[in-house]
């Protein structure tokens, strides 16, 4: 029997009054609350990210178990684990916890490639001959006959909507303005609006990520980005990573669930907020372009990606849409075409044809390398007359999974770190100025790289035994969960941390965590490069695409072994190439036409087929 419960939600800037239907899950009631927790497993109860501490309440464990809460002495619980059953309620929230705002999220480009302003939708202002006894033309047949006269060849059709909106232009004596979209030689008239509205003409670019969504909104007139917002995919209240919303998925409600978080929590909510704050209706946005990788525009499709979590890894289609924006649930105009940009396979997806397209891979006569950090690094090695593609699944550890301390590029993340010799004080940056919470994928890598230049670890990333003599930093500390005790570098002590209670410590086991990442993406990067048959002095570009990649120290990076030793001036940072690939292909109808041929130009390889892998990787684990 379901009972009214009414308690605070303590976060570390702010406390939530709030009121709910009892029993729930704690993550069902962070939800409810507005508090966006980091469920990284989808609630499975292995990644520990959604840990609490309950104060008072009464609480039980997913078998019923009765959870004890002692006056004074908080227990800490796993939220997607724990049922709050009813009554008064105090939960306190540690920001370690949290998925927050104040993330470096890259809204921005810093490289797009120049296109002619030559959008597939248009706008046509008409002067019509009205109807007459002789002339009984529909209204319809006279818009495309006159659309015909300006040289839109082939099929021009429309929809009941426009249908039901033509008549309203005839008081205005048929002075109208038809907005048209193109589609493979075809047109389509998708809104008749009287006067001359030819000044008015907007798309929307999109760039979903699994973390981020971001949205702008462009002016199809002037060629300009107008605005732009983004915010938190939604996604992420049920799951963290794309692994877990591949299984969450495999229930056809779920799917639907992840569907309409992505469609109507995030992208509709940025495309009106972009909408009210230009002063618009949703009709306007007349085009979309919709960039990311292929399991999240699976889902924002509302297609299973379930044949991409195992082998063969296989798609649902690589090529997906164009789609009409009602059938997917925009808010915009209902007849608007949705381009979804193509994947290669997969773990390549359409972010990468993004990044592909904007590097130039596939147009350059010289040898062009991009990568893009992630869970899944995605390496395209190649020139216009070929390319191979890789996916690296390097895992989460440069995002902070699976690293004691680690933890995305938010507020309260070391995200620098220096270290001139070993018995020095570390020199460290903290996100927003904060006292630090835990430490992000730049200051990771930043991390061992200076650790290794002084001398605290070994190349195979040991803490050295005159590092354990020499730095009181590094010395043995209780093991998580009651373990036992292992050595650790302590980057800040407890009472120097945000919540006071932990110190910030870099564990032996999370050094080899770190490793392993960084191998699996050098050795990836390797074999690529051996099937393209070319060597690191031969590469002439190459391109890092990507948030991560925006904030790292290259110098620290290639100290790690994560990325070749080559001239530095051939590194170019392209910010996020997803959402310059999205840009440029709503300006210019023949980008739009290019991506299928550059998705369709990588030969992608498969990394544990190669029998250099392994070797290569086995090799690539240890610090240069």
């Amino acid at each position: 029997m379901n009972t009214k419960a009414h308690g605070i939600i303590e976060l570390p800037d702010r406390r939530i009054d709030c009121e709910v239907e009892a029993p729930c899950l704690l993550t069902d009631l962070a939800v409810k609350a507005g508090v966006i927790l980091n469920v990284a497993c989808g609630g499975q109860g292995t990644c520990g990210g959604c840990a609490v501490d309950i104060l008072t309440g009464r609480f039980t464990d997913l078998d019923g178990v009765e959870i004890a809460v002692a006056p004074g002495k908080p227990r800490r619980v796993l939220s997607c684990r724990t049922r709050l059953l009813g009554g008064e309620f105090e939960i306190r929230v540690p920001r370690h916890s949290l998925v927050e705002a104040g993330e470096k999220v890259v809204m921005d480009f810093a490289h797009a490639p120049k296109v002619t302003l030559r959008p597939p939708v248009r706008k046509e202002f008409l002067r019509l001959t009205k109807p007459t006894l002789q002339d009984q033309r529909g209204d319809l047949e006279r818009v495309g006959d006159e659309l015909r006269h300006r040289g839109y060849a082939g099929h021009i059709s429309s929809s009941v909507h426009l249908a039901r909106a033509a008549r309203s232009a005839a008081p205005a004596g048929y002075e109208l303005t038809v907005t048209v979209a193109g589609n493979d030689g075809a047109w389509r008239m998708i809104r008749i609006e009287p006067g001359d509205t030819t000044g008015l003409l907007y798309g929307a670019a999109v760039d979903i990520g699994t973390t981020t969504v971001v949205v702008t909104l462009v002016d199809l007139v002037s060629g300009k980005i107008t605005d732009a917002a983004s915010g938190y995919n939604q996604q992420v209240i049920r799951c963290d990573d794309v692994a877990s919303r591949i299984s969450y998925a495999s229930d056809p409600q779920r799917l639907e669930e992840l569907r309409s978080l992505v469609i109507e929590s995030t992208v509709n909510r940025l495309l009106r907020l972009l909408v009210r704050r230009g002063g618009l209706e949703p009709a306007d946005v007349s085009h979309m372009t919709v960039s990311g990788n292929t399991v999240m525009t699976h889902l924002f499709c509302g297609m299973s990606p379930a044949g991409i979590g195992g082998v063969p890894f296989s798609p649902i289609t690589n090529f997906p849409g164009p789609y009409r924006a009602e059938a997917l649930g925009l808010a915009m105009n209902p007849d608007a075409l949705v381009d979804v940009f193509p994947s290669a396979a997969g773990y390549i997806g359409g972010d990468a044809t993004a990044d592909m397209y904007v590097c130039g891979v596939t147009q350059q006569r010289e040898l062009t390398v991009m990568i893009d950090i992630g869970t899944n690094a995605e390496i395209v090695v190649g020139n216009r007359d070929r390319s191979i593609a890789c996916a690296a699944p390097a895992g989460p550890a440069f995002e902070g999974g699976g690293i004691a301390p680690g933890m995305r590029a938010a507020v309260g993340a070391i995200d620098s770190f220096v270290l001139e010799a070993v018995e020095n004080e570390p020199q460290y940056s903290v996100i927003g100025d904060n006292k630090p919470t835990g430490v992000c994928g730049s200051g990771l890598i930043d991390f061992l790289a200076q650790a290794y230049l002084a001398g605290v670890i070994s190349p195979a990333g040991r803490f050295t035994d005159e590092a354990k003599a020499k730095c009181p930093r590094i010395r043995k500390f209780p093991g998580s969960n009651g373990g036992s005790e292992t050595f650790a570098y302590e980057i800040a002590p407890a009472d120097q941390t945000d919540d006071g209670l932990r110190p910030i410590l870099i564990t032996e086991r999370d050094i080899a965590t770190l490793l392993q990442a960084k191998a699996v993406i050098f050795a990836s990067l390797q074999i690529a490069m051996k099937h393209f048959g070319a060597g690191f002095d031969e590469i002439d570009s190459f391109y890092l695409a990507g948030g991560f990649a925006r904030h790292i120290n290259l110098d620290n990076v290639v100290a790690i072994g994560l990325l070749p030793d080559i001239d530095r001036d051939k590194y170019t940072f392209i910010g996020n190439g997803s959402l310059a690939g999205a840009f440029v292909a709503i300006l210019d109808e023949e980008v739009r036409a290019k991506l299928p041929h550059v998705a369709a130009a990588a030969t992608v390889i498969e990394l544990n087929l190669d029998e250099d892998f392994q070797d290569a990787y086995i090799m690539a684990m240890l610090l240069p």
